[in-house]
């Protein structure tokens, strides 16, 4: 089992972030069970719309989990869940997570998972969602195992079949 160091990403990690996410995809068998981004998309979860929590092994970059804050935008999965607007301003998504194939079996994206939470819930945030392909086993499995749940399953991102998740932060 490898030593991660999981920490907040900065501006520096776009392009290991980005590498990551593409290596990813470029390994799954079927392309549609996961949703890459763009390096913007990246540089604004890591500066203003969220966070990012970087893995690494050593001095190498071994996984990542951007979390985004969409307060009122309206592709915010609380609407698909019929939030009120003050659940929407307590809700964060787990926007999208990636290791690399020689790290996976770690539990690395549990660890990313649980270390997101702690931040999210010392930020005052109350739920945690996500969308999920009922095609990725090992994705949705990692999920269910950290305390989410499904609430949905609908299409999204184009047509492509997702399950929102949930898991409520507090009791609150």
């Amino acid at each position: 089992m490898y030593d991660f160091n999981i920490q907040t990403a900065s501006l520096a990690d776009v392009d290991s972030i980005y590498s990551i996410m593409h290596s990813v995809s470029a390994s799954m068998k079927d392309p549609s069970l996961y949703v890459t981004d763009d390096q913007d998309f990246i540089r604004r979860h890591v500066e203003e719309d969220g966070f990012t929590l970087i893995a690494r092994s050593g001095n190498t970059p071994a996984g990542f989990l951007i979390v985004r804050i969409p307060g009122n935008a309206p592709d915010n999965l609380g609407i698909d869940l019929g939030f009120t607007h003050e659940q929407l301003l307590l809700s964060a998504h787990m926007e999208s997570a990636a290791v690399l194939p020689e790290f996976q079996g770690n539990h690395l994206q549990k660890r990313l998972i649980s270390a997101a939470e702690t931040i999210l819930v010392s930020r005052g945030y109350h739920y945690a969602l996500a969308t999920v392909s009922p095609k990725n086993p090992y994705s949705l499995q990692n999920m269910l195992a950290s305390g989410y749940r499904i609430a949905k399953t609908t299409l999204k991102y184009g047509g492509l079949e997702r399950h929102i998740i949930i898991k409520p932060l507090s009791d609150s």
